[in-house]
């Protein structure tokens, strides 16, 4: 199964698939790639899960119950909006 997670230049949305990501136990298999687009596979428990990121968007694909997972996961996640003091 494949699905879209945010578009590229969205910061917000990348920090909290980080940390979705992060709480799942991801872990690096490999990673290609050649000028702005990286394909990296990770892998979650026993299973396999591929990311895909060019300078549109970041998507992922695996096993349907994987990519529903990781959906749940960042459906939940919060948005950690940045503190107001930061941008000062």
């Amino acid at each position: 199964m494949r699905a879209d997670i945010c578009k590229s230049n969205d910061e917000l949305a990348t920090a909290r698939f980080r940390e979705v990501l992060r709480r799942m136990g991801a872990e690096l298999v490999e990673k290609t790639g050649a000028i702005g687009v990286d394909l990296y596979q990770l892998k979650i428990g026993d299973e396999q899960l591929s990311v895909f990121t060019d300078p549109w968007s970041t998507d992922i694909e695996g096993s349907v119950q994987l990519v529903q997972r990781v959906l749940s996961e960042f459906a939940s996640t919060p948005v950690e909006q940045p503190d107001a003091m930061d941008s000062r």
